[in-house]
């Protein structure tokens, strides 16, 4: 028989009995499926990790102190603006900006009505080019601002939202009060910029601080600091962020007289961890979901077993007019690619739908490779393959004689 025989042969015995078909290739189909699924959820996961990382701007690098450093810390190796000043003419460097930042500290905004408690933030001029935020009303903090210690804020639209009831451009120029340890004091809004996060704060309301910018020595006199949380800059080559760190960081150390206390991490170096892990999970889960496709193979084979006896008196009348061993185990071995490969087509189908449901529920976007498709349709075939050649064998090894006698 030529090959468009066989698979019209093979086509015709696999429909014949549909629900044993079906029932064969579930193995093959919930196996394919959860991996079409799985990848195109870590896919998606990857995508938006890196749409994350592009909002937060390419290139971008923070420097700060070891948290794991193996020496000991001294009160004289914390970064300050001696740092920054150091820093902000190194060639490589397009923006930079000192940071201070008040977690969770126990301020409380109180005009007209009191609010969560707020996250403070001292920074530079360049602060908003390295971290360009949406910027609805005002103005950002700039130099003169830092200069003269002014009191002056930049707060999100969220903030002023719940501060005054309303955000637009009338905010501008009004005043809050900031209660610290020190006491109340009036600062004066400069500016209000989009908050990104603002769906997920919305849904958890009492769990996320306001958020206020202010100049960085406006901040530090606030809470009575000399110190910097960290020093944010961004490469003009985004492409030599691991050269410029390393600069970087060597200048920080020759400057403080110290080793190993200083690091420099890019949002490039934090990307390819959050894939790498993200890669490594999803690898796993697929291997894990692949077992069924070994099932499944095993499904095959024997169901390929009951064929080869059923089909056991056509295999010797194929035989006795001129059939070789050969032409009747391509026979078989075709069924079962044709089998598992269907299996393959329908998993393929319901891991993608089962993708998009995911990605719906988990309020991303997943995305199904096509890298991922090949390899779904490889291993499927593989699996009709390897599967299909011990049931093939064995009814091209059938004497017709004994073939034809059987009942």
């Amino acid at each position: 028989m030529h090959l468009g025989e066989n698979i019209k042969s093979a086509l015709k015995n696999v429909l014949s009995n549909k629900m044993r078909t079906f029932l064969t290739m579930l193995g093959i189909i919930i196996g394919i499926a959860s991996v079409i699924a799985i990848t195109s959820i870590g896919n998606g996961s990857q995508k938006e990790i890196e749409d994350r990382f592009d909002d937060l701007g390419v290139g971008r690098m923070t420097v700060s102190m070891r948290s794991n450093s193996p020496r000991n810390m001294y009160t004289s190796d914390a970064l300050t603006l001696d740092d920054y000043e150091l820093l902000k003419d190194v060639r490589g460097i397009k923006y930079i900006s000192p940071t201070y930042q008040a977690n969770y500290y126990s301020v409380k905004l109180l005009d007209p009505k009191e609010t969560n408690t707020a996250q403070i933030t001292g920074v530079g001029a360049d602060y908003y080019d390295i971290m360009a935020p949406e910027l609805l009303y005002g103005e950002y903090i700039n130099q003169e601002n830092i200069d003269n210690k002014s009191k002056t804020v930049v707060i999100t639209d969220t903030t002023a939202q719940k501060v005054f009831g309303y955000c637009d451009e009338s905010v501008v120029g009004q005043q809050i009060s900031i209660k610290s340890w020190k006491g109340s004091q009036k600062f004066t809004v400069e500016g209000i910029v989009e908050n990104p996060n603002a769906e997920s704060e919305m849904q958890y309301e009492n769990e996320y601080p306001e958020s206020i910018v202010m100049p960085i020595s406006t901040a530090q006199r606030l809470f009575g600091q000399k110190t910097l949380t960290n020093i944010t800059l961004v490469a003009e080559d985004p492409d030599n962020t691991d050269v410029l760190g390393e600069r970087i960081v060597a200048m920080l150390d020759n400057f403080h007289n110290t080793s190993e206390k200083y690091t420099c991490e890019s949002t490039t170096e934090q990307l390819e961890a959050m894939n790498e892990v993200t890669g490594t999970v999803t690898l796993l889960i697929s291997g894990v979901a692949a077992i069924s496709l070994i099932v499944g193979g095993i499904g095959v084979m024997n169901i390929m077993m009951v064929t080869v006896t059923e089909r056991t008196r056509e295999i010797g009348i194929r035989k006795s007019i001129g059939a070789r061993n050969s032409d009747i185990m391509f026979q078989f071995v075709v069924e079962a690619i044709i089998l598992t490969f269907m299996g393959g087509l329908l998993g393929i189908v319901f891991g993608w739908l089962a993708g998009l449901a995911a990605g719906a529920i988990l309020g991303m976007e997943s995305v199904v490779s096509v890298d991922s498709i090949i390899i779904a349709v490889a291993i499927s075939s593989a699996i009709g393959i390897i599967f299909g050649v011990y049931p093939a064998e064995k009814a091209a090894r059938l004497d017709p004689i004994e073939a034809l006698r059987y009942e």
